[in-house]
């Protein structure tokens, strides 16, 4: 049976892609997040699917509470197959971290961006490696900019590095068998989405279309790669 990190599982495509799995015979799915409530509750769903969850409770945007997590999870589990690094930062509590001239930017909110985004899977990665065996695979979440990184330059960043991240770490892990590859979804109609963009969410994919390619990709002989889904399709290849 294989063991399964998910994070951001709480609510969107990690939410999507934590259930996929358990549809999938996805073995134990370790759901990690920050909002207990909301990992109890897709736990809940998943063992209603016949499915077997454990919530980690942790704040990627920190670096000791990254530590913590990634210490919890060695201390129950002696090997992970799939690594999937979903959680991110693009919104606030009343806000999105978009439409406005960087130097408006909040250095918190910067560094919010950056920690989770990017330096929480490079962390889980680099602490997790040992207890993945050949054949394992890390799934990272990227995301597409049609029109650059004008507005909204933090989560850019941590997308545009996420990209290098994974074909850099592919190269690192060749020789060992572990897999990576990024997924770069154009606009998902999460909860947050339909939030913030309510006009725009009847067009765009759903995380369940997203969910479903993260799942296939675990399994499929391919490392170093970038895909792109927009509409539902995929496509190989950097986000503009």
């Amino acid at each position: 049976m294989k063991t399964v990190i998910v994070t951001g599982a709480s609510t969107g495509i990690g939410k999507a892609t934590a259930l996929e799995f358990a549809k999938n015979g996805g073995g134990t799915i370790l759901l990690i997040a920050r909002n207990e409530q909301k990992l109890n509750k897709v736990k809940e769903e998943i063992e209603k699917l016949d499915g077997t969850a454990e919530v980690f409770v942790a704040d990627l945007n920190s670096s000791e509470g990254t530590k913590k997590l990634i210490s919890d999870i060695k201390t129950k589990h002696s090997e992970i197959n799939i690594l999937c690094n979903i959680a991110g930062i693009w919104h606030g509590e009343n806000e999105v971290y978009a439409g406005k001239n960087y130097e408006e930017f909040e250095e918190k909110v910067i560094l919010n961006t950056l920690n989770v985004g990017t330096i929480a899977p490079l962390l889980l990665s680099h602490g997790l490696i040992s207890i993945m065996p050949k054949g394992s695979s890390i799934i990272n979440l990227s995301g597409t900019f049609e029109n650059g990184g004008k507005g909204w330059l933090p989560y850019y960043v941590s997308k545009r590095a996420i990209e290098d991240l994974s074909v850099g770490m592919s190269q690192e892990l060749e020789e060992k068998g572990v897999r990576v590859n990024c997924i770069s979804p154009s606009d998902t109609a999460t909860e947050e989405y339909k939030r913030f963009f309510p006009n725009d969410a009847a067009e765009a994919q759903s995380p369940e279309q997203v969910a479903k390619f993260f799942v296939e990709l675990a399994d499929r002989d391919v490392t170093g790669k970038v895909f792109v889904i927009k509409n539902g399709q995929t496509s190989e290849g950097f986000h503009k």
